[in-house]
């Protein structure tokens, strides 16, 4: 595969060198849906190890786990009551509905016919479909991720007024991106609680393995693949898994990248607290380099032409607000002052291997989206200190607004702190540059975990 170079997954430039755990997906299957060999399926010596016909069960899979096949899985299975077209359209309706906010947006950009036209009339191939199928009974909420990454994807290439074609492989991408989770293993994928290094890493190759998975389809085009391998690439070189950087990104990657976040703050973080899409605004702003500016200019176009408005509690209690948003500001800030104390910014020439490079793009990129926000200075905590002793309703709106931007705040820190040990496992750092850098993490994992506790 190419920019094996740069990449931290170079060792996965085939299927061959891929743990694949598809098998065991379909083997789970077989208890609601008939799976059966197509064919004679052999391994690579050309040994029998299933015969045309067989019920793929739990037995059959432990046997073909242990051999390399002559040719992918997938394509000498036949899945009986596979998903169709259809049934991706009625999951984004249902979807619309769930979400009123997104029928909402879906209305107001008249969005409904084009919508159907490319849900019901995009083809895909019958290995697509099987695995779509095998995502939809083994890890629904990825399926349901999916449809509406396709859906917003599409909405946002729209919205930029790019051509036929690129809006073809947008939608493509969104509905595709995570198609690599259903080649891993399902303990990681449902390991409860925190994930080791190893265990991040094997998350992380999803993106890897998608693109493989699709340069075997010549119905799939290069685009697609190319922006399943960047989805989780960023403008500022802090994403993987090359940390690329703004100027060698493709537009369809970082669209498909906003459109899984928004999914993952909409559905998980939104809904606990009864927000809506209008509530992104304060996290696109902290993101607008992160991500392409055409990308966030027109979403943010989106979500204001909606007509929706931000979230207002009508119950709140100012003074207990301000302060509960003052003690998230100040472990933060401690956070923040941990790692600015590292002195990380200017450790870009000791952390120059693949491994070091991605901690330290991480790590600038939080400090610097912490210094831009003006979340962690002393001037918002002596004006949420203040208002603590002094309500004003006045100041409803813009206390929502910090609410929001130090959430973005502390799930980048978070996610920072599991870069860490991942990163300088394998980097050249010297070892007191690594001690400095534990230390600091050290102590950003205290001020989360003391914030998480409460």
């Amino acid at each position: 595969m190419s920019d094996n170079s740069d990449n931290i997954f170079e060792d996965l430039d085939d299927l061959d060198k891929v743990d694949d755990h598809y098998v065991e997906h379909l083997a789970q299957l077989d208890e609601s849906k008939d799976v059966i060999s197509s064919q004679d399926i052999v391994n690579k010596k050309g040994v029998l190890l299933c015969k045309k016909g067989t019920h793929v069960n739990k037995d059959t899979a432990e046997r073909l786990i242990q051999h390399k096949l002559s040719q992918p899985l997938e394509n000498s299975i036949i899945l009986s009551d596979s998903i169709d077209y259809a049934f991706l359209f009625k999951k984004l309706q249902g979807q619309l509905d769930t979400y009123q906010d997104c029928r909402t947006i879906h209305d107001k950009m008249s969005f409904e016919i084009m919508a159907k036209k490319t849900f019901l009339f995009t083809r895909l191939n019958p290995v697509i479909i099987q695995k779509l199928t095998v995502i939809n009974e083994q890890m629904p909420e990825q399926l349901d991720k999916a449809v509406f990454c396709a859906w917003l994807s599409l909405l946002i290439a729209i919205e930029m007024g790019l051509d036929k074609d690129t809006r073809h492989q947008t939608y493509l991408a969104g509905l595709l991106h995570d198609i690599g989770f259903i080649h891993l293993s399902p303990e990681v994928l449902n390991k409860k609680g925190g994930l080791t290094a190893e265990e991040w890493r094997a998350i992380q190759s999803h993106v890897v393995i998608g693109k493989l998975l699709l340069e075997q389809h010549k119905d799939i085009p290069a685009g697609v693949s190319k922006a399943i391998l960047e989805h989780h690439e960023r403008c500022d070189g802090s994403g993987y898994p090359a940390n690329k950087n703004d100027t060698n990104l493709g537009i369809i990657g970082q669209i498909v990248g906003v459109a899984d976040s928004i999914y993952a703050i909409r559905t998980k973080q939104f809904e606990r607290h009864g927000r809506n899409m209008f509530d992104l605004l304060p996290y696109l702003q902290m993101n607008a380099k992160t991500y392409f500016y055409d990308v966030y200019k027109a979403l943010s176009s989106i979500l204001k032409y909606s007509g929706l408005k931000m979230t207002l509690p009508t119950d709140i209690d100012i003074s207990q607000r301000a302060d509960s948003l003052y003690v998230r500001s100040q472990a933060l800030s401690h956070a923040i002052d941990a790692l600015q104390n590292s002195n990380i910014m200017d450790m870009s020439d000791q952390l120059s291997s693949n491994k070091g490079r991605s901690l330290y793009k991480v790590s600038t990129h939080v400090l610097s989206m912490s210094n831009e926000s003006g979340l962690v200075g002393g001037d918002i905590h002596g004006w949420l200190k203040q208002l603590a002793k002094e309500p004003d309703p006045e100041a409803i709106a813009e206390l929502n607004e910090i609410d929001l931007m130090l959430n973005e705040l502390h799930w980048q820190l978070k996610n920072a702190c599991r870069s860490c040990d991942d990163s300088l496992e394998k980097s050249e750092a010297s070892a007191e540059t690594q001690f400095k850098l534990r230390e600091a993490y050290t102590t950003v994992g205290l001020c989360l975990g003391e914030l998480e506790d409460k």
